[in-house]
């Protein structure tokens, strides 16, 4: 199963699957409204940050289209995992969400 996660521009989680919540440990409850450092590795927030902010004001990523990455189970423990993402604009073409599509690895 496709772990699926969606944020809105700021970084919060907007809409988590039932996959994610098998692949991450947190229930929809627990993921929904937090951000989306929920399941990063403390180390790498800050980076996160300056990405995903660069990436929803320009529309334009260093990434490539799928990236294999760590994530931040519940329990602590890192996660190897691949993402894809997807942008969604409005008429305006402002990135408004954010959809990351993951499976571990």
């Amino acid at each position: 199963m496709t772990a699926i996660v969606r944020m809105n521009r700021h970084g919060t989680i907007t809409h988590w699957n039932a996959a994610a919540e098998h692949l991450f440990g947190f229930s929809e409850l627990e993921a929904v409204g937090h951000s989306l450092e929920l399941i990063i590795p403390s180390p790498q927030h800050a980076c996160h940050r300056q990405g995903f902010a660069r990436y929803v004001e320009t529309g334009t990523s260093t990434l490539p289209e799928t990236v294999v990455a760590t994530g931040r189970h519940k329990d602590g423990r890192p996660i190897k995992i691949q993402i894809s993402r997807k942008a969604f604009v409005d008429g305006n073409g402002c990135i408004t969400d954010v959809e990351g599509a993951m499976l571990a690895c």
